[in-house]
């Protein structure tokens, strides 16, 4: 049995004795007895409307709220309910309560979007051509058995993933830059007596002729900008572990982009001087991009067709001194990091670790690029 406040109150608040005064003040502090439903199994214990009126009647307003806030009801709120609880000796309060307590519930926060998924593909609108995501991750960049300037291999953790352009920057593409910045369209690509694109009428060839500087500001223009050499040579090897596509089948190069199979190393080692003869003579060129396999990562032409420019300024043993999280390269320099080679290049050229270097503003048949970025809009 438990003794009510408010109405040891009523009784002795009167009362100007003392100790009956502490006494009813120590009842006071009690604590209430504990409410009937927590008796019952959780998913009974919110009262419905019925129970809900059975227990409050008689009750003074604290203990009728007290029971209302332990367990919950379970009712829709409605004016309706108003004449009922009254009928039951419900005050305002505890009228308000029961408002409160039907009140619905505000819905859970979502959950917080997940990040894109390894090779998830997304449109960028400034210039309407597709990126696909890369992951962070792990890898071993350069190659002990190679040129001096690919040494040492080293570790290099990329902490973020980031968006790779799926394919070279297109023709297409950059005369929208072109028109948007104000500018002309360089030279064509020529190779006398050949041009490669005539008037760049061919809009899904990869943009050559485009130097450092042009291919940065382009980058800029659409909101993204050039990968890091380390960026630029984790995307190319594609995810740990996945099978690597034979060469042929997933690039350019001067044995296989023209109208025959040649054989370009063989070709070079014969006769360097006129190496670009039976080449010409062939129909060599640049290919429209998308047209070999993809990476794993579902990017094309990463080998092959046009060099590619990094923002990496280039030094010839910038691995000794690399950082081995996100590096950025040199502070300075006088060329450029290029990678990937291209279709003027035998095949042993075209392998992930190759090095080139370059002028910022040297504009050459055989230089492209793509675009990287931390978001895609």
């Amino acid at each position: 049995m438990f003794i009510e406040c408010e109405k040891l109150i009523g009784v002795f608040g009167v009362l100007k004795y003392g100790l009956i005064a502490l006494f009813a003040g120590i009842a006071c502090a009690q604590p209430q007895a504990p409410a009937p439903c927590l008796q019952k199994p959780v998913a009974e214990r919110a009262y419905s409307k019925d129970r809900l009126l059975e227990v409050i009647k008689g009750q003074t307003p604290a203990r009728a709220e007290f029971l209302i806030r332990a367990c919950g009801v379970t009712l829709v709120w409605s004016d309706a309910l108003v004449p009922e609880l009254k009928a039951a000796s419900a005050s305002d309060k505890v009228i308000q309560t029961v408002r409160d307590m039907t009140k619905p519930k505000a819905p859970p926060p979502p959950p917080p979007p997940l990040g894109p998924k390894p090779g998830e593909i997304r449109t960028n609108s400034k210039e309407g051509l597709t990126y696909a995501f890369v992951p962070a991750g792990t890898f071993d960049m350069g190659c002990d058995s190679c040129d001096a300037d690919e040494k040492p291999v080293h570790r290099v953790r990329i902490t973020k993933g980031f968006w790779m352009a799926q394919h070279e920057v297109k023709v297409g593409a950059y005369k929208n830059y072109v028109k948007a910045a104000g500018i002309k369209m360089p030279a064509e690509a020529v190779l006398p007596p050949r041009a490669f694109n005539p008037k760049w009428a061919n809009d899904r060839q990869p943009m050559s002729m485009a130097s450092f500087t042009d291919a940065h500001n382009y980058c800029q223009w659409a909101g993204m900008r050039l990968p890091t050499e380390a960026e630029w040579e984790y995307a190319a090897r594609g995810p740990a572990g996945a099978p690597v596509a034979e060469l042929n089948s997933m690039a350019w190069s001067a044995d296989n982009s023209g109208k025959a199979v040649l054989d370009s190393q063989g070709i070079w080692k014969k006769d360097p001087k006129n190496y670009l003869l039976p080449l010409l003579e062939n129909g060599i060129g640049p290919h429209d991009v998308g047209l070999k396999s993809a990476n794993g990562w579902k990017l094309f032409d990463m080998l092959g067709n046009v060099w590619e420019w990094t923002s990496d300024w280039y030094r010839e043993n910038a691995y000794a001194a690399s950082a081995p999280d996100d590096p950025t390269g040199p502070d300075s320099g006088s060329r450029h990091v290029l990678r990937g080679g291209s279709w003027i290049n035998f095949p042993s050229y075209l392998r992930v670790t190759k090095r080139l270097k370059g002028h910022p503003e040297d504009r050459l048949y055989v230089n492209g690029f793509r675009c990287a970025g931390s978001t895609i809009k």
